[in-house]
């Protein structure tokens, strides 16, 4: 009790005023605390340095105040996802009966502040891309990002961007609203907790980032919170495109896809291969295209379909990877063999493989979307095949 007879917190509860460490201090005789970073509703995180591996790293301590819960959910969540986005986690100890996690320390500097300068086209195109894959392996392993906004992403020197909701609360999880903006949510049709509404919100958000870093500012923004939630539930969002006529069309298709207003008509995974599948249909409306996120899908495919026209993105791993799913395809016995095409780099040893297998390639950059749609276009102006469809695959 103090002079005023008010209850005084102990160290370690979120209305202390005395805090649970202090610079200087060492936790379980490796982490030596440096500062303060941040509080949240889960913990306070520290910057702290391993003395055994003489190298920096962040400490989140969870609060002790009853009913909160354990940080070993947050910890698998940034240990799930293999991908740069996410952190990495270095272990988990208790400390004087308070729980930590010890995981590593990223610095930089939000995406907000990254574009009060404006992002040339290339690079805006890179960091977008960055994104897609950062949500997609998040996705594969069954984590929900959550906000996604130049508020709720780091960039530190090298380009790395790493998610608010993976940074182990060194990096914000929401923005200045403080609240998922999807306009599901924001209508009240679904909470933003609902896992079966998660991969839609977050595809959502990946629109929204888009529009950010092409003009600074968020599709919908407003002093008044009133009016920007009605924008993002009701109204048409700024079209890529008309805002920033240098980018790819094929990217304003894409973002326009991904900011619609009903969950159900966003595209279904934030996963590569549908942005290929949109790339090919605006080539040539007609096409019948087919999805394989692995080489023996993908094989059963050009069994059954015998498709004109073959996309195969160089990194294809598992059972039957790029090169082996190309040579699959050259062994097919047709009157019209199909025509395949290698999307991204090889490794120096691989590239012999592939020129001898006669597979072009594609170069994974700035102009990838115009060389996919030049392609699909080449191969609809052909004479018709004796086939019944004409279908184009990503592996």
């Amino acid at each position: 009790m103090g002079r005023s007879g008010s209850f005084q917190a102990p160290p370690g509860f979120r209305d202390s005023a005395t805090r649970a460490l202090n610079p200087g201090e060492v936790v379980t005789s490796t982490y030596a605390v440096r500062a303060e970073v941040a509080r949240t509703d889960t913990g306070i995180v520290y910057e702290a340095r391993d003395m055994m591996l003489d190298r920096p790293v962040a400490l989140k301590l969870a609060w002790r105040d009853p009913g909160m819960p354990s940080l070993i959910l947050e910890a698998r969540r940034c240990a799930a996802v293999r991908d740069p986005c996410a952190v990495a986690i270095y272990g988990m100890g208790n400390h004087q009966g308070i729980e930590y996690v010890a995981g590593e320390r990223v610095a930089g500097r939000l995406l907000a502040e990254v574009l009060q300068q404006p992002l040339p086209a290339p690079e805006l195109l890179a960091k977008h891309r960055r994104l897609v894959g950062a949500v997609t392996r998040a996705h594969e392993a069954g984590i929900a990002v959550g906000e996604l906004s130049g508020a709720t992403v780091l960039v530190d020197d090298d380009g790395r961007m790493v998610l608010g909701r993976l940074s182990l609360s060194q990096v914000p999880a929401f923005g200045p609203r403080g609240r998922i903006l999807a306009p599901e949510v924001v209508r009240g049709e679904v909470q933003a907790s609902d896992p079966s509404a998660a991969e839609a919100i977050d595809l959502y958000g990946l629109g929204c980032v888009a529009i950010e870093m092409a003009r600074g500012l968020p599709p919908f923004v407003d002093a008044d919170p009133a009016i920007e939630l009605r924008g993002h539930a009701l109204e048409a969002p700024p079209r890529l495109g008309q805002v920033r006529p240098d980018l790819p069309g094929e990217l304003s298709d894409l973002v326009e896809w991904l900011l619609e207003k009903r969950p159900v008509t966003r595209p279904r995974s934030a996963r590569r291969g549908r942005w290929l599948w949109s790339l090919a249909r605006r080539g040539y409306a007609a096409a019948q295209v087919e999805l394989a996120s692995e080489g023996t899908d993908a094989a059963h495919k050009l069994n059954r379909d015998l498709p004109d026209l073959v996309f195969v993105s160089a990194g294809l791993r598992g059972v039957m990877n790029a090169y082996e799913l190309c040579m699959y395809a050259r062994g097919i016995e047709a009157e019209h063999p199909p025509q395949l095409v290698l999307i991204g780099g090889t490794a120096e040893r691989d590239r012999a493989l592939f020129a001898e297998a006669a597979v072009p390639c594609l170069a994974d950059d700035f102009g990838l979307g115009s060389a996919v749609l030049e392609r699909v276009r080449g191969v609809a102006r052909e004479p018709p095949r004796r086939r019944r469809t004409r279908s184009t695959i990503s592996g």
